[in-house]
Protein backbone atom coordinates (compact mmCIF):
# COMPACT_ATOMS: atom_id res chain seq x y z
CA UNK A 1 0.00 0.00 0.00
CA UNK A 2 1.29 3.40 -1.06
CA UNK A 3 1.32 6.01 1.44
CA UNK A 4 0.42 9.27 -0.33
CA UNK A 5 0.20 12.54 1.37
CA UNK A 6 -1.57 15.28 -0.51
CA UNK A 7 -0.97 18.56 0.53
CA UNK A 8 -3.23 21.49 -0.58
CA UNK A 9 -1.63 24.76 -1.02
CA UNK A 10 -3.50 27.80 -1.65
CA UNK A 11 -2.80 31.31 -2.56
CA UNK A 12 -3.27 34.40 -0.82
CA UNK A 13 -3.79 37.22 -2.57
CA UNK A 14 -3.65 40.90 -1.87
CA UNK A 15 -5.45 43.69 -3.57
CA UNK A 16 -4.23 47.12 -2.61
CA UNK A 17 -5.18 50.77 -4.12
CA UNK A 18 -2.64 53.74 -4.64
CA UNK A 19 -1.43 54.66 -1.14
CA UNK A 20 -2.63 51.39 1.11
CA UNK A 21 -0.85 49.45 2.64
CA UNK A 22 -0.14 45.64 1.52
CA UNK A 23 -1.18 43.99 4.87
CA UNK A 24 -4.42 46.15 4.77
CA UNK A 25 -5.90 45.27 1.04
CA UNK A 26 -8.39 43.51 0.16
CA UNK A 27 -7.54 39.23 0.63
CA UNK A 28 -8.95 36.81 -1.35
CA UNK A 29 -7.79 33.12 -1.76
CA UNK A 30 -7.56 30.60 -4.62
CA UNK A 31 -6.64 27.47 -5.17
CA UNK A 32 -6.20 28.00 -8.90
CA UNK A 33 -3.39 29.64 -9.07
CA UNK A 34 -0.18 26.85 -9.32
CA UNK A 35 2.71 29.02 -10.26
CA UNK A 36 4.34 32.28 -11.05
CA UNK A 37 2.81 32.33 -14.43
CA UNK A 38 -0.47 31.69 -13.69
CA UNK A 39 -0.37 34.66 -10.59
CA UNK A 40 0.85 36.81 -13.47
CA UNK A 41 -1.90 36.34 -15.82
CA UNK A 42 -4.59 36.64 -12.70
CA UNK A 43 -3.14 39.68 -11.79
CA UNK A 44 -3.02 41.49 -15.39
CA UNK A 45 -6.92 40.59 -15.46
CA UNK A 46 -8.01 42.09 -12.85
CA UNK A 47 -5.98 45.48 -13.33
CA UNK A 48 -7.99 45.18 -16.69
CA UNK A 49 -11.20 44.92 -14.39
CA UNK A 50 -10.44 47.79 -12.20
CA UNK A 51 -8.14 50.47 -13.27
CA UNK A 52 -7.29 51.82 -9.66
CA UNK A 53 -5.71 48.82 -8.71
CA UNK A 54 -2.40 49.70 -7.27
CA UNK A 55 -0.55 46.40 -6.39
CA UNK A 56 -0.70 42.70 -6.17
CA UNK A 57 0.95 40.58 -3.85
CA UNK A 58 0.57 36.73 -4.37
CA UNK A 59 1.56 34.34 -1.23
CA UNK A 60 2.03 30.78 -1.27
CA UNK A 61 0.26 29.23 1.92
CA UNK A 62 1.03 25.60 2.65
CA UNK A 63 -1.17 23.66 5.19
CA UNK A 64 1.51 24.03 7.78
CA UNK A 65 0.84 28.18 7.63
CA UNK A 66 4.18 28.70 6.18
CA UNK A 67 3.90 31.11 3.29
CA UNK A 68 6.05 32.04 0.21
CA UNK A 69 6.13 34.63 -1.88
CA UNK A 70 4.64 33.92 -5.29
CA UNK A 71 4.29 37.24 -7.33
CA UNK A 72 4.46 40.96 -7.24
CA UNK A 73 2.74 43.27 -9.63
CA UNK A 74 2.76 47.14 -9.39
CA UNK A 75 0.20 49.16 -11.87
CA UNK A 76 2.68 51.21 -14.02
CA UNK A 77 0.00 53.44 -14.53
CA UNK A 78 -0.78 54.87 -11.34
CA UNK A 79 3.24 54.85 -10.76
CA UNK A 80 3.53 57.23 -13.70
CA UNK A 81 3.42 61.09 -12.78
CA UNK A 82 1.02 63.55 -14.49
CA UNK A 83 1.57 64.30 -18.17
CA UNK A 84 2.31 68.09 -17.98
CA UNK A 85 2.46 70.27 -21.35
CA UNK A 86 5.65 72.10 -21.15
CA UNK A 87 5.28 75.85 -21.65
CA UNK A 88 8.00 77.95 -22.98
CA UNK A 89 9.58 80.02 -20.36
CA UNK A 90 8.83 83.60 -19.84
CA UNK A 91 11.45 85.88 -21.34
CA UNK A 92 12.49 88.87 -18.77
CA UNK A 93 11.86 92.34 -19.57
CA UNK A 94 14.56 94.50 -20.18
CA UNK A 95 14.57 97.89 -18.18
CA UNK A 96 14.53 100.95 -20.43
CA UNK A 97 17.56 102.53 -20.70
CA UNK A 98 17.22 105.87 -18.76
CA UNK A 99 17.11 109.26 -20.30
CA UNK A 100 19.93 111.76 -20.28
CA UNK A 101 18.58 114.47 -17.69
CA UNK A 102 17.47 117.82 -20.00
CA UNK A 103 20.46 119.56 -18.88
CA UNK A 104 22.76 116.73 -20.07
CA UNK A 105 21.42 116.52 -23.42
CA UNK A 106 21.26 120.83 -23.85
CA UNK A 107 24.86 121.12 -22.90
CA UNK A 108 26.19 117.82 -25.21
CA UNK A 109 27.43 116.14 -22.16
CA UNK A 110 27.48 112.17 -22.41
Amino acid sequence: MLDIEVTMSAVEIYVCAKGQALKEGKVTYSQSIYDKKDAQDDAEARVKRNAKIHRIAYYKINDEGDFKMLYSYTNKALNAPPKVEASAPKKRKRKKPLKKPFWKRWLGLS
